[in-house]
């Protein structure tokens, strides 16, 4: 019986040196500068410089606090009028959505390197390919290292400071050889890379 006791006591006090450090362990929120209730969430919005229409709504939804950060695609047309949006409200927390695809039917756009650069990564009509499958399938790696490490120049060179790197419709994350150049690239470029969780599963080949 006086064991039992003993063990009892002992019980006792580990539950509350377990309490005692779990309140000193801060969460998220109070690591972040807010209070411990906060909930914290981001909106990210893509595909900015796609079309006029999107980065209308884009800037609408930065003023209406609706997102709190968006990517550019660099090759697309509407590029160069975002990035001065960009570059005029640096308020803005703007990333690069590196592009290799062009999926729309009939609205198009290939790399900023010239095709004769990157010709395993333009299909026989001239731009990208639609799919990220067709992507992986027909892309040389050393070719889509030249094309994102050109599209991240053309951002810096408009002015737009990014805060990170992801990719449009995920070819990087489907390869582990692709996923290994975006790491390689984003640690070249002191740039933060997102990986979704499916992109790190596919990468593995699972």
């Amino acid at each position: 019986m006086k064991s039992l006791k003993y063990c009892s006591i002992f019980l006792g006090l580990m539950m509350v040196s377990l309490v005692a450090c779990g309140q000193e362990e801060k969460n998220l929120s109070e690591k972040s500068g807010y209070p411990a209730d906060t909930r914290l969430l981001i909106v990210h919005a893509d595909d900015l410089g796609v079309a006029h229409s999107v980065n209308t709504a884009s800037v609408e939804a930065f003023e209406k606090k609706g997102i709190t950060c968006g990517s550019i695609m660099v090759p697309c047309p509407w590029f160069p009028e975002m990035a001065e949006i960009a570059r005029n409200h640096p308020e803005y927390d703007i990333s690069i959505h590196l592009t290799l695809t062009a999926e729309w039917e009939h609205y198009k756009w290939d790399g900023v390197l010239p095709a004769s650069e990157i010709p395993s990564l333009i299909n026989e009509e001239g731009y990208f390919y639609p799919d990220a499958s067709d992507v992986v399938k027909h892309a040389d790696p050393a070719e889509v290292e030249k094309e994102i490490r050109a599209q991240i120049d053309r951002a810096l060179a408009f002015g737009i400071k990014p805060i990170h790197i992801d990719n449009h419709m995920g070819p990087l994350f489907m390869k582990q050889e692709l996923m290994k150049i975006y790491l390689k690239v984003g640690k070249d470029y002191n740039l933060p890379v997102l990986i979704p969780l499916y992109g790190a599963i596919r990468s593995n080949g699972c």
